[in-house]
């Protein structure tokens, strides 16, 4: 086969180095120009909202928890409103202000989730009465989901959960426990009145008793000192009467002894 001759080479070579060239400079030209339009959404985008999808779905979440944890504590707080005793009340007292700490905190905390998502929500909206792009379309689209269930959540624990009630709920509690406090005071201190008047009458009833017993022993004491008397009575009388009789016989003998004398003479 003919070799081409080495100049013919070099005329082919020319016209292809110069469409590869072409090519290749045509494709970097698009790449960069793609870029650059990317880039420009993309900026377009951030300047819009510095919030992302995924930071909408957490703070979504943040204001579901904070509202579950609300609602938890409210239903236990309110399950220790059947009381009776002083001692349910205080332990009543104790969960209600202890839930109300808790719950002010949690909303607080789904306060500052609500702004978080607030402000984002506001500058979309600015924004989008002067650029309404695609970009900032999607953008509002997120965020404003994102801002009206986050409020609902707000709103639902502001209509179920009410901070004035709980604190008159909890005033409620503490007149109340003043109140049987002092009922119950005033119940000890009649069974004390009762319980001194019981006291007293049992005394009373035993000095009764023990005076009538007195009484009776003084009585027994008289009948025996009289009986003793009476015995002492007779037996002074049985003793002048001997003495008596003694004297008469003696006197009887004297008298027959003087006769027998006059008889003998």
């Amino acid at each position: 086969m003919l070799k081409p001759p080495r100049k013919f080479k070099k005329m082919l070579i020319l016209p292809c180095l110069c469409s590869i060239t072409f090519y290749l400079g045509s494709q970097m030209m698009t790449y960069t120009e793609a870029a650059f339009i990317h880039e420009t959404k993309v900026a377009a985008t951030i300047s819009t909202a510095s919030i992302f999808p995924k930071t909408v779905d957490q703070l979504i979440e943040q204001a579901k928890q904070h509202k579950e944890v609300i609602l938890h504590e409210y239903k236990e707080m309110k399950s220790k409103l059947n009381v009776k005793s002083t001692q349910e009340i205080e332990q009543a007292l104790v969960i209600w202000k202890q839930g109300r700490e808790k719950i002010a905190a949690e909303r607080e905390s789904l306060q500052k989730v609500y702004k978080s998502i607030e402000e984002p929500y506001n500058q979309v909206q600015e924004e989008l009465k002067g650029h309404t792009t695609e970009s900032n379309k999607q953008v509002f689209s997120y965020v404003n989901a994102g801002f009206h269930i986050v409020k609902e959540n707000c709103q639902y624990v502001d209509k179920e959960v009410n901070l004035q009630a709980i604190d008159k709920q909890i005033q409620d509690f503490e007149k109340l426990l003043v109140d049987e406090t002092a009922k119950q005071v005033s119940e000890a201190e009649k069974q004390k009145e009762l319980e001194e008047k019981k006291q007293e009458e049992v005394k009373k009833l035993e000095e009764k008793k023990q005076e009538e017993v007195k009484k009776l022993e003084e009585k027994k004491q008289e009948e025996a000192k009289k009986l003793e008397e009476k015995k002492q009575e007779e037996a002074k009388k049985l003793e002048e009467k001997k003495k008596q009789e003694e004297a008469k016989n003696q006197e009887e003998s004297k008298k027959q002894e003087e006769q027998k004398n006059k008889d003998s003479k």
